[in-house]
């Protein structure tokens, strides 16, 4: 990746703009529709805030709406246009590009450090139950989000700052406004920070499962297929495939952060890393779906209305012609209808004179 294009916000002729586009557009899309159906869900759910895993996991949401709302639109239309646009002179497109490169740099922290909180959140729910249900509670959730937040904004902030080993830019070799690594500090910086994110999951999430196997080991021994053992494994299955998904689609990023010091990264590698990344927002609400259960029912239930059939056009029109064409048939039947109910009567007539007669 070369900074040589820093004043020229024209995009290569070897980027097939369109074609990126289509595929951000195509990821935006599904991301939003992902995204806001959760969240919507989510808000109506007031019983389900009392719990700090939801907190958390609106909070991932919201980080994800982030690069959806903020990097992929202004991205998208450049890529279509084959320039960046935005801005009248190249101090407002520096700028402005600026700006949208650090959205997406902002949310790469919110999104590892949330899933770093939520990792410690289920360990102390699985492993330390006692613990979790004194401290854990709705504001402390809400405070540790806030303190997230704010501490990704600090953090990020730095390219904006001279001589800080980072800057915000334009890069025409792939279309896009990113953030180019100058200084080796910068990136040993980085690297610690994200070490020691990944450090909290790995050891809470291994001393976790550890924990749980060994509980549904004992609890099979003892109730052997019952279903409340059953329901236990669920405990870590949100996290476990969350942890799935976040690991296949950073993966393409973490290598291409480790080797670009060393070597000349093709821009073609950086694009894979940047779709790879958006593409998690799209995979990692549909988890949360599956796996949370208020958000799981009331999806099911919308579906059901959805698919719940009204009365068919085709089968009222049968009934109409039917009554028209049978007229005969129906007049038959209302006269079987009539001696039935003579009969009836007769019957009931008869009954009654037996009756006055045997108490005479």
């Amino acid at each position: 990746m070369s900074i040589s294009s820093e004043n020229n916000f024209t995009i290569n002729d070897d980027v097939n703009g369109p074609v990126l586009a289509a595929v951000f557009a195509t990821e935006m899309i599904l991301a939003l529709i992902a995204n806001g159906a959760v969240l919507l869900i989510t808000i109506t759910q007031r019983n389900s805030w009392k719990q700090s895993s939801t907190i958390f996991f609106t909070s991932l949401i919201l980080a994800h709406l982030v690069p959806n709302l903020l990097y992929l639109p202004f991205t998208i239309i450049s890529l279509a246009a084959g320039e960046w646009i935005f801005g009248s002179t190249d101090e407002e497109k520096r700028g402005f590009c600026s700006f949208i490169a650090y959205t997406l740099w902002y949310s790469i922290p919110v999104i590892t450090i949330t899933l770093a909180a939520i990792s410690f959140d289920r360990f102390l729910f699985i492993v330390k139950p006692h613990l979790h249900k004194r401290f854990m509670r709705p504001w402390v959730a809400l405070t540790l989000t806030l303190a997230i937040w704010i501490l990704s904004a600090v953090t990020t902030f730095t390219p904006f700052i001279e001589g800080s080993g980072a800057v915000f830019m334009y890069e025409g070799s792939h279309g896009t406004c990113t953030v180019v690594i100058l200084e080796l500090h910068f990136a040993i910086f980085s690297f610690v920070g994200s070490l020691l994110v990944v450090g909290i999951i790995t050891v809470t999430s291994v001393w976790t499962f550890c924990f749980t196997r060994k509980f549904i080991h004992n609890q099979s021994e003892i109730a052997g297929d019952h279903v409340y053992a059953s329901k236990k494994k669920r405990l870590f299955g949100i996290f476990g495939a969350m942890l799935i998904v976040y690991g296949l689609c950073f993966t393409p990023g973490i290598i291409n952060y480790v080797v670009v010091r060393a070597i000349v990264v093709a821009d073609e590698i950086y694009l894979a890393v940047v779709i790879s990344f958006i593409f998690v927002t799209v995979l990692s609400p549909i988890v949360q779906s599956y796996f949370r259960p208020e958000i799981k029912t009331k999806i099911v239930f919308i579906s059901r209305k959805i698919l719940q059939k009204p009365p068919q056009r085709d089968s009222i029109d049968y009934l109409g012609n039917s009554n028209n064409d049978s007229s005969g048939s129906k007049t038959e039947i209302n006269q079987i209808r009539t001696s039935t109910q003579l009969k009836i009567s007769s019957d009931h007539v008869l009954n009654t004179e037996h009756l006055s007669t045997t108490v005479v």
